[in-house]
């Protein structure tokens, strides 16, 4: 375990070392590279990873939130059997006629966009995509709309883009490389809960390490994108907070 934690650790660095030869020998940017934006983002990745790894109520908070991830999930194959009949139930269970994509999997993902409109809808999740927000604009000095839109990827995937919106025909090649990558990195709620139904038999605490891999990947996509393709123009939205489109 320790020889896979360590080339995990190591393979950060190479990751890193990747990133700064293209931006060295294809985009001849890297003395514009923005030091202070890698070193918060790599700071926010290890104390979160810290934190929910290795302090124990990080520990106990990572277990709480893989089973309500668990939970919603059995909720949704519920409804799935409820409306399908047998046709719905997963492999290994009684009256089970094997896997069927269309009647086991798709109620889920459907079951989660659902979800996630409703948080939408009451405002809740608009309010914790604005604290990360913030966060990220404030602590590594980047534009409010790419810091939005990396992170609303933590939860609804791709469809960030619709968030900035009407930022996005006004912004810098290196915003846009952030919005590419970010939207790359993460993984939308309703295929995370696709992953989760397919792959729990087999790895236990997959919601776990699948909503976790989420926090983590937004900071990631900005180093990443920030180290390949620095920033040498002025954002329109550079060091201020947006609203959400």
């Amino acid at each position: 375990m320790e020889l896979y934690n360590g080339v995990s650790f190591a393979g950060i660095f190479g990751l890193l070392a990747f990133a700064w030869l293209i931006s060295r020998f294809v985009f001849k940017n890297t003395q514009k590279i923005n030091w202070h934006l890698l070193g918060w983002a790599l700071t926010l990745q290890f104390i979160f990873a810290l934190f929910i790894f290795i302090v124990p109520a990080g520990v106990t908070l990572f277990q709480a939130i893989n089973d309500l991830a668990v939970t919603i999930l059995g909720t949704a194959s519920a409804g799935g059997q409820f409306v399908f009949g047998p046709l719905a139930f997963p492999p290994g269970v009684q009256g089970s006629i094997g896997f069927i994509l269309a009647f086991q999997a798709f109620p889920t993902i459907i079951f989660f966009s659902a979800l996630v409109s409703v948080l939408y809808y009451y405002k809740i999740l608009p309010f914790v995509i604005r604290q990360f927000a913030r966060l990220f604009t404030r602590l590594m000095k980047i534009s409010g709309a790419e810091a939005l839109c990396a992170a609303s990827n933590i939860f609804v995937g791709i469809e960030s883009a619709f968030t900035i919106k009407p930022y996005i025909d006004k912004m810098t090649r290196s915003e846009l490389c952030t919005i590419l990558t970010a939207g790359m990195a993460t993984v939308a709620s309703n295929v995370l809960a696709f992953y989760v139904f397919t792959l729990q038999a087999q790895f236990p605490s997959i919601a776990g390490h699948l909503i976790s891999a989420s926090f983590l990947s937004a900071p990631a996509a900005l180093v990443m994108s920030k180290l390949i393709l620095p920033e040498t123009d002025t954002p329109q939205t550079l060091g201020r907070v947006v609203e959400i489109h």
